[in-house]
Parts: structure tokens; C-alpha cells; sequence
């Protein structure tokens, strides 16, 4: 079984629902106490440190170790006039604990500890800054060495958009023909296997084992550039990837054709981006994923699967979130429409136990280095 979850650190949007603004105040610790999930102790929170509660019960101050709403006694903590903290973040690198860890509160091994956390604990953390892991718990910042835990590597998802010949503007999502080609030949040159997103599927259900360098590679919109220079180049090295349409624009200019999809099978798998629901409410200010009802929702997705269905004459079972953004309606239409995973834009690699409707993606963009590439793979 996956281990508890104690510092999943992601961004705003993930978090749980807790009350309003209003009711986060900060409190300070007056006796070193235990924190609790729902199930188990998980960590320490040390005496003198100063921490934001995000809500309150009856006998608990509820904050968020990561994405996971944990609790401690009221009894061991009185509320201060301070300012709450930030407890915002993303948080992509996953690692695990080898022994009880101590929450720095800087990156010095003589600084103050803001508390522990468990030995043989999955937590989340950003990106590694010399010999420590920034990560945020209970509203602080604190720091982790590099030496008290291991880098869990997981699968990348890469996230690409449009492929370019030579940068007009500054638009990051648009990356450059050699740079595409080069980390391609990285891949190839150090023995990545490219999968589907079935296969990421049933590997995330331990339903699958898949060769321990495994990527799957994703473009979003359906730019005809996913066909005339990705595809030659994707075919070259022998590299599957998956393209994820929005399908009212499919014989668009600039977008694929109907002709496109059927001779380009070979490398691509076509899945789902919506058919006319990629775009914002103006009123709202949100997605039509999180503002729409369940029901169009739902008629926008399976006209989506029916558009490529009737080209390729194959299912669709896979989507990727417009924006990253969705509601809970989504969701059920999606999975009422047959779709059995989803993408996020939340960074990060893919694990075993994920959530098959919230699954991390690498975001490529034309400000990396070869060497950040890597590192995206490696999950670090």
C-alpha cells in the first residue's frame, strides 16, 4: 500500500476546502505536540514555534501538511496577534524519509527546528536549493537535508504544446524544433521507454509493471505542428506519444486535419481536450470545467469522444483538463462520458494510488535546460 501522505505540497487550487479567510488565524505552540491525520500521529510540532490553523474543531487546530488536512491539540497552543502565514506552494519532488527528520527553519544545520516528521514518510517538496528541500508545513517555510531523505522518482507525464522553427515571441509554451529534437535524442540515448496513458493507468491501479524508465509524452490543443515537425522526429526514435484534441478546431489553419489523425496512428494516440469547452466564463472568471453544469459538461465530453471516435474509429478514454482547471461536476461527467483518466497542469510525476482524475504532468517549456529535463524525468 502507498505510505500516508504527510507533506503534499501543492499548489492553492488543490488544497482542501476549509473555512473562510476569516476564520485562519496564527497560534503558537506552547508544549511540543503531536499532529494527527485522520488515521495516525505524523509529525512534531516543536515548543515556541508559530504555525497557521486554517479552521478549528471542538479539541483541534486544523492546518495543512501539504495537501492533507492535519490536526493538534488546542490544548497545546494559544492564538497570537501575528500575521498567518503563507501557506501556499508547489511542491513536485517527491521523496522519502530514512530516518525521523527534522523541519528546519533555515538551510543551516544549526538552525532551529520547526518540528519532525516521521521516518519512511512520503513527503512533498520543491525543488532541491543546495543541500536542502524547501518545503511549507503548518503555514511555514522550512528546510529538509538532502541527506535524511530519498528521491522517489515515479513516472513523468511531459506536457508540450506547439512546436516551433525559429522563437517569435516570447510564449514559453512554444518551444523550439532543436530543443524538441535534442531532448528526443535524449530519451532515445538513455533508454526511455515511451508509454500510453492506458498503461499509465493500470500502472497507477498496480494493475501494470512498466520498465523502471518509463515516460508518457502528451501534447495539448492539436497544433499542426504536433504533425509537421514533432511526428518526424517522434517516428525517427521509434517514441509513442499522446495528443490531446479540442475537437471543434480539428481542420482549423493552424490545427490538425481529420487526415492528419488517421496517418499519424502510428505514433499518436488521440484523447480528449473538450469539443468547444475550452475556454473561460467571463462573468465567472473560471473555466467552463468549473462553471458549467454537470450536464453540458458531459454533452461537450462525449461530443469530443464522438468526433475522434468517428475519424479513428477507436475510444477514448483519457482527458486533459483545459487550464488544469475543473470542478467537482467535471469529474462525474467525465467518468459518465467513459472517461477513466484525467490531467492536471499541477507539476510533478506520476505515482502508484495517485488519483486517476487529478494525474501530474511535466510542463516542457523553451526556458529549460537539457539539464532541467532531466531532472523532470528523475523526478527531481
Amino acid at each position: 500500500m502507498k505510505k500516508v501522505v504527510v507533506l503534499l505540497l501543492l499548489c492553492l487550487w488543490s488544497l482542501p476546502n476549509f473555512a473562510e479567510a476569516s476564520d485562519v488565524k496564527a497560534v503558537k505552540i506552547t508544549e511540543t505536540t503531536p499532529v494527527f491525520n485522520e488515521k495516525q500521529k505524523v509529525a512534531v510540532f516543536q515548543k515556541g514555534t508559530t504555525h497557521t490553523a486554517l479552521k478549528e474543531s471542538d479539541r483541534f487546530y486544523h492546518t495543512v501538511m501539504g495537501n492533507e488536512e492535519v490536526k493538534f491539540s488546542k490544548m497545546r497552543a494559544v492564538v497570537v496577534n501575528s500575521e498567518p502565514q503563507n501557506w501556499k506552494g508547489a511542491h513536485p519532488v517527491r521523496l522519502k524519509t530514512v530516518k525521523t527528520v527534522d523541519i528546519l527553519e533555515k538551510p543551516s544545520v544549526k538552525a532551529k527546528a520547526l518540528g519532525s516528521i516521521q521516518a519512511n514518510t512520503i513527503i512533498q517538496a520543491q525543488h532541491q536549493k543546495g543541500n536542502y528541500f524547501p518545503i511549507i508545513t503548518g503555514g511555514s517555510t522550512g528546510y529538509i537535508h538532502k541527506s535524511m531523505v530519498q528521491i522517489e522518482a515515479g513516472i513523468p507525464v511531459l506536457t508540450y504544446h506547439d512546436i516551433v522553427l525559429t522563437k517569435t515571441d516570447q510564449n514559453v509554451s512554444k518551444l523550439e524544433l532543436s530543443k524538441f529534437q535534442e531532448q528526443m535524442n535524449y530519451l532515445k540515448r538513455n533508454h526511455w521507454t515511451t508509454i500510453t496513458t492506458a498503461e499509465l493507468e493500470l500502472w497507477v491501479q498496480k494493475k501494470k509493471t512498466l520498465p523502471k524508465k518509463s515516460v508518457l509524452i502528451t501534447f495539448d490543443d492539436g497544433y499542426k505542428s504536433t504533425i509537421d515537425l514533432a511526428y518526424p522526429v517522434l517516428k525517427q526514435h521509434g517514441l509513442q506519444a499522446t495528443s490531446f484534441l479540442i475537437t471543434n478546431r480539428i481542420n482549423r489553419p493552424g490545427m490538425v486535419s481529420e487526415e492528419d489523425l488517421i496517418r499519424t496512428q502510428d505514433v499518436y494516440s488521440y484523447q480528449n481536450h473538450t469539443h468547444a469547452f475550452h475556454l473561460f466564463n467571463s462573468k465567472t472568471n473560471l473555466s467552463y470545467l468549473q462553471s458549467e453544469s454537470q450536464e453540458a459538461i458531459f454533452l461537450d465530453i462525449l461530443q469530443a469522444n464522438r468526433s475522434i471516435e468517428n475519424i479513428l474509429g477507436t475510444d477514448v478514454t483519457a482527458h486533459a483538463y483545459p487550464y488544469g482547471k475543473r470542478g467537482p461536476q467535471a469529474v462525474r461527467a467525465l467518468k459518465a462520458a467513459g472517461i477513466t483518466s484525467a490531467y492536471t497542469i499541477e507539476e510533478g510525476n506520476v505515482f502508484q494510488g495517485d488519483s486517476l482524475y487529478s494525474l501530474n504532468r511535466q510542463r516542457v517549456h523553451s526556458g529549460m535546460s537539457l539539464k532541467d529535463f532531466a531532472n523532470k524525468l528523475e523526478g527531481k
